[in-house]
């Protein structure tokens, strides 16, 4: 009747359990000291970190405050109104109630829901769907895969913050998507994206175009539904990734297209170059396996590589241009922590009383700032860097170097390589 005594193969284990609490436990008060001093900047760095936001019910809280929410404004339910004026045989709502209708299965939570549970759950999504477009009709318009990433938020918070979340998502993040057409509004998106995979990864942009794949195609749902659509994990994975799409900057998922594709670029690399055998690859990459915690720490990593303004520095020109002057990747910082410390950022007392909406870029018509013109020595940086790393044979360099002679042409490149040559003469 005696417990065993702990062998010395149990005691590792164990010893491992109690660091990864206690790494649970840190980072829970670390999330809610961030919280309570309203500490934007510690948000955004715990959001790459283990854990992320950790639970549900801390996800609400943060989640709210990232979106400029103060708790009171989040429990309004005044826009169950909007819904009298819905008109259900409408082909719009006909698509939306078709994509309900087939949603609350995709994620591993929803595996043994009950029936009515499902049903319900289903109702509320089409409510607060609805009553966004409705508030915005003419500005906002449906797209197939909205219902996923506002089912996250269902499943993080009650119908009315749902409401409230996705109504500022879909204004200051997705209105790309929700305001144009895909060929103006995705499709520069995943020209930016592409760009992104060239300064990153030449070497596995080069065997995209060769396959045909320039266009990513493959990476629509990624882009469109904040990957809700293709991971099967929702806490583990979808909320996970979501911590950090809303901590940073709104071309975010496109780093984390770049990174997913990062992470495999030795299956693609291997890959006939022929589209059927590219896309075939990208579809079967095996999205369930993969750590979140890591992806998002590599994220972080090409962010840093490579900051969003940087990047848009680095954009051609027609690529610059095909964006919509309204793009959430031109309008940063959202406007409820514009003109503010970051850092010490408080929503809450910037919002209150001002209706946040109408100062949307698809409402306020405020125009981006120029393209930053510090593009050319940002590229010159670069190719200084990427010369340096060819010299001392590093992988990947020789690729850059070919992407930055179409950015800086024969005498931008000689320049770069000169001073190349002086910084390791000066080593």
């Amino acid at each position: 009747g005696r417990v065993p005594a702990p062998t010395a193969a149990m005691a590792p284990d164990r010893g491992l359990k109690r660091q990864r609490l206690n790494g649970e436990q840190q980072q829970i008060k670390a999330v809610y000291a961030a919280l309570e001093g309203h500490d934007f900047a510690k948000l955004q760095e715990l959001a790459y970190l283990p854990g992320g936001y950790c639970s549900p019910e801390l996800r609400r809280s943060v989640w709210l405050f990232l979106l400029g929410l103060p708790p009171e404004q989040a429990v309004d339910a005044s826009w169950r109104q909007l819904l009298a004026g819905v008109e259900h045989d409408a082909t719009e709502a006909r698509t939306m109630h078709a994509d309900v209708q087939r949603s609350v299965y995709s994620w591993d939570v929803h595996s043994g829901l009950r029936k009515t549970a499902r049903n319900q759950k289903r109702i509320q999504l089409s409510e607060v769907m609805h009553a966004i477009l409705r508030r915005h009709m003419g500005r906002l318009a449906y797209f197939q895969g909205f219902h996923e990433i506002a089912l996250v938020f269902l499943e993080v918070g009650t119908p009315s913050q749902a409401f409230h979340m996705v109504e500022r998502l879909a204004l200051f993040y997705l209105s790309d998507q929700l305001c144009l057409p895909f060929e103006r509004g995705l499709t520069p998106l995943l020209g930016v994206l592409w760009c992104l995979l060239e300064l990153l990864d030449a070497p596995l942009a080069q065997a995209l175009a060769e396959a045909e794949c320039s266009e990513l195609h493959f990476a629509v749902p990624w882009v469109l539904t904040w990957f809700a659509h293709s991971l099967p994990r929702l806490h583990q994975q979808v909320m996970r990734i979501t911590d950090c799409l809303l901590a940073g900057h709104p071309s975010t998922v496109l780093y984390f297209c770049a990174a997913l594709l990062i992470q495999y670029r030795d299956v693609l690399l291997q890959q006939p170059r022929e589209l059927p055998d590219m896309v075939c690859a990208v579809q079967n990459l095996p999205l369930a396996e993969v750590d979140a915690d890591d992806w998002a720490s590599h994220t972080r990593r090409l962010m840093q590589r490579m900051p969003p303004q940087e990047l848009l520095a680095h954009l051609p020109l027609e690529r610059w241009r095909a964006l919509p002057v309204t793009s959430p990747v031109l309008h940063w910082p959202p406007p409820w922590a514009a003109s503010v410390d970051r850092a010490k950022a408080c929503p809450a007392a910037l919002v209150s009383g001002t209706n946040m909406s109408r100062l949307a870029p698809i409402y306020s018509g405020v125009l981006p700032q120029r393209q930053p013109r510090a593009r050319h020595r940002s590229a010159a940086a670069l190719a200084v860097r990427s010369i340096l790393r060819l010299l001392r044979g590093s992988s990947g360099a020789a690729g850059n170097v070919a992407m930055l002679f179409r950015v800086l042409g024969v005498g931008g490149l000689a320049v770069a390589w000169a001073l190349a040559g002086r910084v390791l003469a000066w080593r």
